[in-house]
C-alpha cells in the first residue's frame, strides 16, 4: 500500500544527518533525524530541506533525500531575506513534492512553510522542540519580522504536536490551540544490564548556550573535589566567548575534564562510564534528548529541569530547586547504593516503556496518514 511522502523542513539538520563535524547539532535535528530514519523503513519516501553546506543540490544519506537550499551568508543583507534564502526553500519544498511537510521550531520557516502548504493545498504539521515555543514572549525568536511568521504559520498548521502535557498548556494558554502531545524517542534500546556505574564520573553535555549555565556545573565540581567531573560540548553560534571562559574555568579543576566538542556520533561512549547526568539549564527546556541518552544507559539524572514532573514522578534521579540541593543530589546518589539501584532500575523501565522509536515512531505514522487520508 502506498504511503505518503514526507518532507522535514529543517535548516540545520545537514551536519547531523551527514555526520561531518561541525558543532551546530541541537536536539530537533536528532529527533528529527531518528523519526525520518523509523520513515525510511516503514516504506515512506522521506526528504530534508536543509541549508548549502556545499553539499550536491541532492544527495541521499541513509535513504533520506537531503535537498539544499541556500548558504547562510549569501545575498546582500535585508534582500537576501527574500532572497536567496525565501526563494531557494521554495524551490525545494516544491522539488520534494511531499503528501506531508513537517517542520520543529518556532521560527520564520514556520510561516513560510504555511504559505507554501496554502498555495499547493498541502497539510503540515508543526512539532515543538522546548517550552519557549509556546511562550507568548517569543524568548528564542530574535527578531519581530520572525514572531509575526511564527505566529501566522502556527495558526494555520493542520496538525501540532508538543512533547509532553506542559508544552501542550502552555498552547493552550498562550495561542487558544491544542496539541497532540508525543514524547521525543530514540533508536537505541536499553540495556538489561545498567553501563552507568556508581563509581563512574558526573557527565554534563550540551552545546554551550548562556541559559544552559555551564558555570554551574564548573561551580558543582568545584564544590565536590572528592567526585570526578566530565564536561562534553561545542560553542553555540555567538557564543565562543562563553565557551573559552568554560573551558579556562575548567583547567584550574584537577576533577573535572573538558571534553569540548564531542561529534554525535561519538558521544555514546562518555555515557558508557557515567555515574549520573547533571542538567543545569533555565526550565525553557523541551525534553533534552540527554535524558533519553542517559537513560538508555540506565543513567539517572539530577536536573533543575523536570519536563512535566516525570523525574521526580517515577524517581527516575532527583529534581533539585536550588544549587546546594543539587549538590546534595550529587552526593546522595553517589553514595547511597540502594537509592542509586532504584533509580538505574526506575530509568531503564521507563525508557522502555515510553521513548523507544518503536512505540514512538507508529504515533507520528498515523498522524501523517491521517493528514494525507483526510
Amino acid at each position: 500500500m502506498k504511503k505518503p511522502r514526507i518532507c522535514f523542513l529543517a535548516l540545520n539538520a545537514y551536519p547531523t544527518i551527514a555526520g561531518t563535524p561541525e558543532a551546530r547539532v541541537g536536539g530537533a535535528e536528532v529527533q528529527q533525524l531518528i523519526l525520518a530514519r523509523y520513515l525510511v523503513k516503514q516504506g515512506h519516501e522521506v526528504f530534508f530541506v536543509t541549508r548549502d553546506h556545499g553539499q550536491p543540490e541532492a544527495v541521499v544519506i541513509d535513504g533520506i533525500t537531503v535537498l539544499r537550499s541556500f548558504r547562510s551568508h549569501a545575498g546582500l543583507p535585508y534582500v537576501r531575506f527574500f532572497h536567496p534564502r525565501w526563494t531557494a526553500i521554495w524551490k525545494a519544498l516544491l522539488r520534494a513534492d511531499a503528501d506531508v511537510f513537517y517542520q520543529r521550531c518556532a521560527g520564520m520557516e514556520t510561516g513560510l512553510l504555511a504559505m507554501f502548504c496554502s498555495r499547493y493545498r498541502k497539510k503540515f504539521v508543526f512539532a515543538s522542540a522546548s517550552d519557549a515555543d509556546f511562550d507568548i514572549r517569543h524568548p528564542m525568536i530574535p527578531t519581530w519580522r520572525d514572531r509575526l511568521l511564527f505566529g501566522y504559520g502556527l495558526r494555520r498548521a493542520a496538525a501540532i504536536i508538543a512533547q509532553t502535557e506542559t508544552q501542550r498548556a502552555l498552547l493552550r494558554n498562550n495561542y487558544a490551540l491544542d496539541a497532540q502531545v508525543i514524547p521525543n524517542c530514540w533508536e537505541e534500546r536499553p540495556s538489561t544490564i545498567p553501563r552507568g556505574t556508581r563509581q563512574g564520573y558526573v557527565l554534563w553535555v550540551s552545546t554551550l548556550r548562556t541559559w544552559k549555565r555551564p558555570e554551574l556545573f564548573v561551580e558543582l565540581a568545584r564544590s565536590l573535589p572528592e567526585v570526578r567531573f566530565v564536561m562534553a560540548g561545542g560553542p553555540a553560534l555567538g557564543k565562543e566567548d562563553l565557551y573559552e571562559e568554560i573551558a579556562n574555568a575548567s583547567r584550574s579543576l584537577k576533577n573535572l575534564s573538558f571534553e569540548g566538542f564531542v561529534p554525535f556520533g561519538k558521544i555514546d561512549s562518555l555515557y558508557e562510564n557515567a555515574a549520573l547526568l547533571v542538567n543545569t539549564s533555565l526550565p525553557i527546556e523541551g525534553f533534552p534528548n540527554t535524558f533519553l541518552q542517559a537513560w538508555s544507559h540506565g543513567i539517572p539524572v539530577v536536573s533543575f529541569f523536570d519536563p512535566d514532573g516525570v523525574i521526580k514522578r517515577r524517581q527516575l534521579g532527583i529534581a533539585a530547586d536550588t544549587f546546594v540541593s543539587m549538590r546534595d543530589s550529587v552526593i546522595s546518589l553517589t553514595h547511597d547504593s540502594g537509592l542509586y539501584e532504584k533509580c538505574q532500575k526506575n530509568v531503564l523501565e521507563y525508557f522502555a516503556g515510553h521513548h523507544h522509536v518503536s512505540i514512538i515512531g507508529p504515533r507520528y505514522e498515523n498522524v501523517f496518514s491521517d493528514l494525507w487520508t483526510g
